[in-house]
């Protein structure tokens, strides 16, 4: 995983180590299979190539379920995940889509879906005769959310629950700026070559749900409005 994406992972600052709501699901995931969880942190562009080489067994890190992405990996899919412009509390700045920020720094995370997202955005504006935006793009999330908070870029990009979290710690920091703009399942991946891996992911994940263990985590981080999975 990339441990910089808060409440899905993170480094707890009281004790340096990883947490978060995909911690607490992979430990539990770990324990069905009989296992205790290691967490490699891997920036977030080289999770796939790292579990493709063999340096990791699965990826939990908020990855989205994409077809292309199902071309070589297998998911098992726990959370339905949304997108959102997060602008400071003070910004005036209000879009209706990505394409409200032509002409303005946005940052976000690289080799994500959401830098996707703002890539193809810039090319719809490009067509449309209209300034594209600033992207600012950083290995980690944390980062790129520390641009917006310091003041080195107008918006951040990421997933709607982010701005949630940054305010229970720090009341009124930040607030959307947009509506939800995408949002697709995410999965625990691993590689299509070892399917009897996958299926018993699959299945400890079906014993989470069916004794409780799942519903009990997502309340922990607060995080019902994405515990939806196929």
């Amino acid at each position: 995983m990339d441990i910089s994406f808060p409440p899905l992972e993170f480094y707890d600052p009281a004790s340096n180590t990883p947490a978060g709501f995909d911690v607490d699901l992979g430990t539990a995931v770990a324990a069905k299979l009989g296992v205790k969880a290691a967490f490699k942190n891997i920036s977030f562009d080289g999770l796939i190539p790292a579990l493709q080489a063999g340096q990791c067994d699965a990826i939990i890190s908020g990855l989205f379920d994409k077809p292309k992405r199902r071309e070589v990996l297998d998911f098992v899919d726990y959370a339905y995940l949304g997108n959102s412009v997060i602008v400071k509390s003070d910004s005036a700045l209000h879009v209706d889509s990505l394409a409200g920020l032509s002409g303005r720094p946005t940052a976000v995370e690289t080799g994500s879906q959401l830098e996707q997202d703002l890539q193809n955005a810039n090319e719809e504006l490009a067509k449309a005769g209209k300034p594209a935006m600033k992207i600012v793009a950083l290995p980690k999330a944390s980062a790129a959310f520390q641009q917006l908070i310091t003041g080195m870029v107008e918006a951040y990009y990421s997933s709607t629950v982010q701005a949630a979290y940054y305010n229970k710690q720090n009341p009124g920091q930040v607030k959307l700026a947009s509506p939800q703009t995408t949002a697709l399942y995410i999965g625990i991946a691993t590689v299509k070559s070892d399917g009897e891996f996958h299926a018993a992911i699959d299945a400890a994940f079906k014993n989470l749900l069916a004794n409780g263990e799942y519903e009990r985590i997502v309340k922990k981080w607060e995080l019902e409005s994405v515990a939806s999975h196929p």
